[in-house]
């Protein structure tokens, strides 16, 4: 149960969370693989070896980065709660992790790639935050816009003007 003063009930719902992380981890290995690809026209030669690095190469900091911008983005469309922008940024970056020890079959050692990873981090969940607070800070209208040609005596009252019929 939610108190009274809650934005809106607050349900278990494992499935939405499982695909919701599903969709997000997806979208951030999509703009990885994206920005690789356009960054091959300059001559880098991409592979999958380095989305699953365990050391930080040059391209592969800025192509994290911006895909963290990216997935930021994808907070917003896909969460929508400040509140849950932590929760779902570090799950990405974890999953990420267990990837690349996976893909490795080592634990990253490297300070490089841990600072990237933390630095990825904090970029996906504060500007994730700041995505969704500004979503949630819109104003709600409560009022029907006008129609051309009909007139509201109680925005005539409202302005202390007087109708005179």
């Amino acid at each position: 149960m939610v108190g009274a003063g809650a934005f809106r009930t607050s349900v278990w719902d494992p499935t939405l969370i499982a695909g919701q992380i599903i969709c997000l981890q997806s979208a951030f290995y999509s703009a990885e693989s994206a920005l690789m690809f356009l960054w091959s026209f300059s001559g880098y030669i991409p592979s999958l070896a380095e989305i699953f690095a365990v050391e930080a190469t040059k391209p592969m900091v800025f192509i994290q980065l911006i895909s963290s911008l990216f997935c930021a983005f994808m907070l917003l469309i896909l969460v929508g709660r400040a509140r849950q922008c932590l929760d779902f940024s570090i799950t990405l970056h974890f999953i990420h992790f267990l990837a690349v020890c996976f893909y490795n079959r080592t634990i990253p050692s490297l300070l490089s790639w841990w600072l990237l990873q933390i630095i990825s981090c904090t970029i996906c969940t504060t500007f994730g935050e700041w995505l969704c607070v500004r979503k949630e800070c819109i104003e709600i209208p409560l009022s029907q816009p006008k129609l051309n040609n009909q007139i509201n005596a109680f925005d005539d009252l409202s302005t202390n003007r007087l109708i005179e019929t």
